[in-house]
């Protein structure tokens, strides 16, 4: 990317939304903070203004509750954006399957945050990246999303609904010289009662973050993370009663 970008990052108050504004911030890109928290929200703006001063940090209320206001959330980044807009969203909210079980209203809250708000968002600032005729949009999913398992696959089902949605827009998008990507990460914070096998560790969100921003500045439509990731999701898909799992269902 050879522009000065302006990065909206959605969920700009979780671990990966943080590293990832870090990121572009160390590379001079400015960014805007979007999220619930207002607290939060100044919190993590007043530590990248503390690393990287030179950088402009701004930050503006994402109110998941009313999707309806998301269209004006996004025309407000378009207006305080002084450059190249790009979109990258670690927006996402966790149940396991037994607190689903417990409790149906966590399944309705996670289709509102894991779908519903990132695609009315993305669909309301797709008109602003369509006019600049360039820019990134990344998206973080998850390796959930690939394959029903007993102890999140009602997570796991906002998370395929949001990747076959980006299939589409992407496509679209590319018709504006607007990348679309999608990385699919290993689910390790989803759920927390998952046993895993020696080789498996939790993902360090700098590195995530940095390999997403690798992953958009080559263009990749759809890419996993960690990189052995994809052979667990066809080892899941294709033999499903083989694989072993200690997860609890709901």
């Amino acid at each position: 990317m050879n522009n000065k970008r302006t990065w909206v990052v959605l969920g700009g108050t979780c671990v990966i939304g943080r590293a990832f504004a870090r990121e572009v911030a160390k590379a001079g890109n400015d960014v805007i903070l979007l999220g619930k928290e207002d607290e939060d929200l100044a919190l993590s703006a007043n530590d990248l203004r503390a690393r990287y001063p030179e950088v402009e940090v701004m930050t503006l209320p994402l109110d998941t509750a009313n999707l309806d206001s998301l269209t004006k959330t996004a025309k407000q980044c378009e207006s305080v954006s002084k450059n190249i807009i790009s979109v990258f969203s670690a927006l996402e909210t966790v149940y396991t399957q037994k607190e689903c079980g417990k409790d149906l209203g966590k399944i309705k809250n996670m289709f509102q945050i894991n779908y519903f708000s990132q695609v009315y968002f993305l669909s309301a600032i797709a008109a602003v990246l369509q006019k600049q005729a360039c820019g990134e949009i990344i998206v973080l999913g998850s390796a959930a999303g690939e394959y029903g398992m007993p102890d999140n696959y009602a997570f796991g089902s906002t998370k395929a609904a949001l990747h076959i949605w980006l299939q589409g827009f992407q496509m679209q998008m590319a018709q504006y010289h607007v990348s679309v990507t999608t990385v699919k990460a290993e689910d390790w914070d989803t759920v927390g009662t998952r046993h895993y096998s020696f080789w498996q560790k939790p993902i360090d969100p700098q590195a995530c973050a940095k390999a997403c921003l690798a992953y958009a500045q080559k263009g990749a439509k759809i890419r996993y993370f960690p990189w052995y990731v994809f052979g667990t999701v066809l080892f899941r898909r294709f033999l499903p009663y083989v694989s072993r799992h200690n997860g609890t269902e709901g």
